[in-house]
């Protein structure tokens, strides 16, 4: 691995060597990958366009997450710049390299929409939007080539996964009580967290190279804090809908015009409460009662999104709610 990583040295010089004002433009665009954005990202197709897109959506961002999580700490690869003092970082990043999170999420969440939208020009700019994504990834200096490719290979395999397993899974959870289905959404967030788990458990003598430790920074490749997230969003969100859609029915999307706007607005300042809110009242050094809470946090941020945003917006009268039987197929966004 050190050998190859070495050689793919010459990949990140050579573009950082392009100049500055480039690694600027992309420390924008990698931020189209990034977490915040899309915890943003979601909402808006779910609450404005269209609920089913947006759920299907959301779980390919989260099994993308929970998928990229595990490799990493399976894997347990380097960032350029912990290895050579000549790369620079354009970011700070605390988890492994290898697979890239950002190439292997954007491939998932911007290709699903282009498969959403049934659009050959989104098509294009989706796959326009993963390339600038990755190349970023690249000129900032914490992914190797490898990093890249492989996310991207991930992502492309789970796309096709997903599009072949979509309409069987969905039909047999139609099946399904309530009770069942939140049973199945809540341990299989508990899966998502102790899969990485058992490997970072197997992973107990590993330690940081030193050479890597002097140049990283402040960094915890080892934390669960990322697959944490991952299942606390995973069950609010799925909890959440069957919930609601069992219960009320599903979010009229389409319900409006300016009363759109209205349901990102309030339902997008609920989201900010709960996460920087609560990412400021939680404690980070409790051990277990930090990880609790922080799976807590993600969960009422899934099930905000998928719940109780849509109830409260139905109350202020800028949303509906209706019966569906049937959820719809795959709705062009566009």
């Amino acid at each position: 691995m050190d050998v190859v990583n070495q050689s793919e040295l010459v990949v990140n010089a050579f573009l950082q060597a392009l100049g500055g004002g480039l690694q600027s433009i992309m420390s924008v665009i990698t931020e189209l990958g990034g977490q915040i954005f899309y915890i943003l990202f979601m909402p808006v197709i779910y609450w404005c366009v269209d609920a089913w897109a947006g759920l299907r959506i959301g779980v390919m961002l989260l099994s993308s997450a929970a998928f990229n999580g595990f490799f990493k700490v399976l894997l347990k690869g380097p960032r350029p710049y912990w290895i050579s003092d000549k790369i620079v970082p354009g970011a700070h990043e605390s988890s492994f390299g290898i697979p890239s999170g950002h190439t292997m999420n954007s491939t998932a969440v911007w290709g699903w929409s282009a498969i959403e939208s049934k659009n050959r020009k989104a098509a294009l700019a989706a796959s326009a939007m993963v390339l600038l994504i990755a190349v970023s990834r690249l000129i900032l200096g914490v992914h190797f080539l490898s990093d890249v490719l492989l996310g991207l290979l991930l992502g492309v395999l789970l796309l096709i996964a997903f599009s072949k397993l979509q309409k069987p899974i969905g039909a047999w959870l139609k099946k399904q009580s309530l009770k069942n289905l939140l049973l199945l959404a809540f341990f299989s967030s508990l899966f998502i967290i102790g899969l990485p788990a058992m490997v970072i458990a197997l992973s107990s003598g590993w330690q940081m190279p030193a050479d890597w430790a002097a140049r990283a920074g402040e960094v915890d490749p080892l934390s669960l804090e990322g697959a944490l997230t991952t299942g606390g969003l995973w069950f609010g969100m799925l909890g959440g809908f069957a919930w609601l859609r069992a219960r009320r029915g599903v979010i009229q999307s389409n319900f409006g015009t300016w009363q759109r706007i209205a349901r990102y607005l309030v339902g997008i300042v609920g989201v900010i409460a709960l996460y920087a809110g609560l990412g400021s009242l939680f404690p980070d050094e409790l051990g277990l009662i930090s990880a609790v809470l922080r799976y807590f946090r993600y969960f009422l941020i899934g099930i905000w999104i998928a719940c109780l945003a849509p109830l409260l917006f139905e109350k202020m009268k800028i949303g509906q709610i209706e019966p569906e039987i049937e959820p719809r197929s795959s709705a062009p966004l566009i």
